[in-house]
């Protein structure tokens, strides 16, 4: 029995399956014909539950292409930071050199680790790992071709 409405009324029938709701019995309804369901399109439901489906897997796809670009901006970041740092340490020698270019001996050291020799020293190209130091004395190593 009904618990709402009429205690004397017979309780509804059970709905056949995929059904959603009962049409009501029309006027002209004979005693004892059943009802018909209406039948909500299996379709509408099937399509609705493939959109959802559908929509979580692109969300899914759509996080993993944010994570991964993330990752990506993170190492680039990172990347970016090590360069400024080394950057900031190619300025600083920068400034060292340039606050020491008063001093006429530093400059010639700097032009020597460049490979610049005095036109009076001669210079012997070998292997890097035998380094022969030159004589810089003007004295001791006379222009072999005076009068040039």
């Amino acid at each position: 029995m009904s618990t709402r409405g009429d205690p004397h009324e017979l309780p509804a029938a059970p709905r056949p399956r995929g059904a959603t709701r009962v049409v009501p019995p029309e006027p002209a309804a004979r005693a004892g014909e059943r009802t018909r369901p209406v039948r909500v399109a299996r379709f509408a439901n099937a399509a609705i539950v493939v959109l959802c489906l559908v929509g979580s897997v692109q969300m899914l796809v759509l996080i993993g292409v944010e994570v991964q670009r993330l990752r990506h901006t993170e190492r680039e970041v990172a990347r970016l930071e090590s360069e400024i740092i080394a950057l900031d340490h190619a300025s600083h020698d920068l400034l060292e050199i340039a606050g020491r270019a008063a001093d006429a001996g530093y400059r010639e050291q700097l032009a020597r680790r460049q490979g610049y020799v005095f036109a009076f020293e001669t210079r012997f190209v070998g292997p890097r790992s035998e380094r022969v130091p030159v004589d810089t004395n003007p004295d001791t190593n006379p222009d072999p071709e005076p009068g040039r």
